[in-house]
């Protein structure tokens, strides 16, 4: 997964992120113990993977992310996550279901461990994903960053809204 980071945000995305030995870690992996929701292939190989985080604690939002948007509010709460690091390393010919596998398991680790909502920051694309999962995020806010617009959303997670997602992509609960 560290390795699907460093190839997309750094060499597709060309995002100024620490790579070491081929790997992208920041702060938020190695000090503040994050859950890692991953697909993989049948092979075992990387296809989507997501960081989070309790928003109760040390958040990209909070801690980066704030200047670009000074006038949000403080979103957390027990009941809320950060989702960051969002990593599709698709290939030619794999089934679009890696991302409903994704967002499918994120909402039953979120139901489980009694969280309702999620909150991100993303750029313009992943609204579309989002949207193709058949999870619109909720804007809070919007603002430029590198002249591209990013959006500070929340998603809500409840068990009809897992269903949706599992739906769309044809998947078993």
């Amino acid at each position: 997964m560290l390795k699907a980071r460093a190839s997309v945000f750094q060499d597709r995305l060309k995002w100024d992120v620490c790579v070491k030995d081929g790997r992208e870690e920041d702060d938020y992996d190695r000090k503040y113990n994050p859950l890692y929701i991953v697909s993989e292939r049948p092979d075992g190989s990387h296809a989507t993977s997501m960081r989070v985080l309790p928003t109760t604690g040390p958040t990209m939002l909070r801690d980066i992310f704030h200047q670009f948007f000074p006038d949000c509010p403080d979103i957390y709460g027990a009941n809320i996550w950060e989702t960051t690091r969002y990593c599709a390393t698709f290939k030619k010919g794999d089934p679009i279901t890696y991302t409903g596998e994704l967002f499918g398991e994120l909402c039953r680790v979120c139901l489980a461990s009694g969280i309702d909502h999620l909150t991100g920051i993303f750029f313009k694309p992943m609204h579309r994903i989002f949207c193709r999962a058949g999870w619109e995020p909720v804007p809070v806010m919007s603002a430029e960053h590198d002249g591209k617009t990013i959006t500070l959303a929340t998603f809500e997670v409840s068990q009809a809204q897992m269903a949706n997602i599992l739906n769309k992509f044809s998947l078993s609960p």
